[in-house]
């Protein structure tokens, strides 16, 4: 069967399996950075709607680091702690909308996958 694009499990290389340190980082940085830029964002004078930096830019943040802390496999643990994070989210810093709970936590799984794509970019260089 030369040609043939079936490999063993042998051929494969092995994924490091996931730390639960690496979880609750990722749970834990999401929930800090998402509720100090809350908390910063009802303190601003601004007439507009300026939650975008609660439910956007400080998830992405705490992605970026939870893929810089396990250095493998970071979009996995930003997707289950920052999904971890959602009825903790919806419940204490955004009470009852869970439409901004559910984007903090993509937008955390989002920005430990970007950066995991990017590490694993510069290290093959």
């Amino acid at each position: 069967m030369s040609g043939s694009k079936n490999t063993s499990k042998s051929d494969r290389a092995a994924k490091p399996s996931l730390k639960w340190t690496g979880v609750l980082f990722a749970f834990a940085v999401n929930l800090f950075l998402t509720s100090a830029a809350d908390a910063f964002v009802a303190r601003l004078p601004f007439g507009f709607d300026s939650e975008i930096l609660a439910t956007m830019v400080a998830p992405l943040v705490a992605g970026l680091t939870t893929a810089l802390y396990t250095r493998s496999r970071g979009g996995m643990h930003a997707l289950i702690g920052g999904m971890l994070s959602v009825p903790v989210l919806a419940l204490y810093i955004f009470p009852g909308n869970w439409q901004f709970a559910l984007l903090s936590g993509l937008f955390c799984t989002l920005g430990g996958a970007l950066t995991e794509i990017f590490l694993r970019g510069r290290s093959t260089s």
